[in-house]
Parts: structure tokens; sequence; C-alpha cells
């Protein structure tokens, strides 16, 4: 896949059209070797598989509305999902694993830009990535829901906000944040 920017990524497919659902069998069942980016399209479904990129990020979106359902982003040497500006995208990710990655788990990043990405996790866990479980950088808002939700052991932070990054965490009240 080659980037709007020319970058080229040897290891990563392009999904390019819109209302697309791709379903496995599972996670640790169906797996997608190498990345999957993820531009200028809507309506983008990815359920039961394992995405692993031995050379680069995982999944990667630009100007995208994705929705991931139980789906794991795992042992990739990049980030286990990144998000990038111009344009803007929107991600609903629901019993999702991101782990053991070389960067941060989820890296969100939008600059010079008045959209906010927009970021809704639900009984998602990020773990034992190589950076932070989540980073976020700019005008964007991430929400975290669900009593299974878990971020922790990862080698930097859990959770990075900064320079107008938004975490707003909706757990219920017994829900353990030791």
């Amino acid at each position: 896949w080659t980037n709007q920017l020319g970058g080229v990524y040897q290891t990563t497919r392009a999904i390019k059209r819109s209302n697309i659902t791709f379903i496995g069998k599972g996670i640790g069942e169906t797996t997608i070797l190498g990345g999957i980016a993820i531009h200028n399209v809507q309506n983008i479904t990815l359920k039961q598989s394992t995405v692993t990129n031995t050379n680069g990020d995982g999944i990667l979106m630009h100007g995208a509305e994705v929705e991931l359902v139980d789906v794991g982003s795992i042992n990739c040497h990049g980030y286990g999902i990144k998000l990038l500006p111009f344009p803007t995208s929107r991600l609903v990710a629901t019993r999702c694993e991101i782990s053991n990655n070389g960067q941060s788990g989820l890296h969100i990043f939008n600059s010079n830009t008045n959209r906010p990405q927009n970021v809704c996790l639900k009984n998602c866990n990020s773990h034992h990535n190589s950076n932070d479980g989540i980073w976020i950088y700019g005008k964007s808002v991430i929400e975290i829901h669900g009593d299974a939700t878990a971020i922790h052991s990862n080698s930097q932070r859990g959770i990075c906000a900064w320079n107008s990054g938004k975490v707003l965490i909706h757990l219920p009240s017994n829900h353990n944040t030791s």
C-alpha cells in the first residue's frame, strides 16, 4: 500500500471501498498476516480475527469509519492500531485485544485540524505494548467503557493524553482501577 504522501508499506493491504465486512472465526483462529490500511472509506467492519504485522502497524486509519468486534491487533512491529489525521477517523472497538506491539497499542494522532478523531472502546484490553497502552495527541476524544476493560503492563504508561487529547472513562463503580 502507498499512502497519500508517497510512503510505501510493503506488508500492508489497503481497503479502498466502503461498506465492507470481514468475518473470521475468532481471535487466534483467523489471522491476517500483514497490516490493513483503511483510507477515506466508511462502514468497514472487522469481526473475529487477529491482525499481525511483523514489519509495520496492524490497523492504520486515515479518514475512515471502522468498527472492530472481537479483533486482536497482536505482535505488530509498529502500532497495534494507528489513527492519523487528514482527514480524521472514527473507530468503535468492542471486545478487542491490542497487545505485544512494538510501539503503543492504540496510537491516536491529530494535528492542524478542527475535526477531532473519535474513538470508543468497549470492553477492550491493551497490554504488554512496548510504549503506551493508549497514546492520544491533539484534538481527539477517546471514550472507554465496560467492566471487562483492562489497560495494564505496558512498558511506558497505560494511557498518555496531551495537547488537547481527551479521555472519558465510563467504568462501573465496582471496577478494579488499581
